[in-house]
């Protein structure tokens, strides 16, 4: 099919719907009209009320029916809705009592030893200061050299009456 065939069948299809829309709007029956409406409701007939009480009665309620009214025309048709739901809480972690206190680190390193007489004497170092101790000497006033077993150095920590090791390399 050629370019201007084309065309002109197009051309042809376009005024063939023109005219059918034309007479279709032309052609339309009255009665579907009427039925497309919603059809409003008359209002309740009331008694008649005495003269001195009816603008009472009219002004009372008819800012009712505007409110009513109003809050009609305010209603949100089409609110925000979502299907997320918030997880539950965490419960709160559980009361743990704090840990004991412990005994700090020993201060001391070991330097040597000296025997002499059946007295044994520890030489230890605090820092760069040199300190000697014998089994059951107070150092700094918290510190306590117990027995020495297996190579190692026991002291006791006074305050919380716990045990600290130092190794002698022996």
């Amino acid at each position: 099919m050629t370019q201007k065939r084309r065309r002109s069948v197009l051309y042809l299809a376009l005024a063939g719907v023109a005219a059918w829309s034309a007479w279709l709007a032309v052609n339309e029956p009255a009665g579907d009209a009427d039925t497309d409406l919603a059809g409003v409701a008359e209002p309740a007939t009331r008694a008649p009320l005495p003269a001195a009480l009816d603008h009472v009665v009219v002004a009372a309620t008819k800012p009712q029916e505007a409110a009513s009214r109003l809050a009609l025309a305010r209603a949100n048709l089409f609110p925000e809705q979502t299907w997320f739901v918030a997880p539950p809480a965490p419960p709160p972690p559980p009361d743990v009592p704090p840990p004991p206190p412990q005994a700090p680190a020993l201060p001391f390193s070991y330097m040597g030893r000296w025997q002499e007489a059946g007295q044994t004497t520890y030489y230890l170092a605090r820092g760069t200061l040199p300190v000697s101790v014998r089994a059951s000497q107070v150092l700094d006033g918290v510190w306590r050299l117990e027995s020495v077993t297996g190579g190692q150095l026991n002291f006791t920590y006074l305050p919380l009456d716990q045990t600290r090791s130092l190794r002698t390399g022996d």
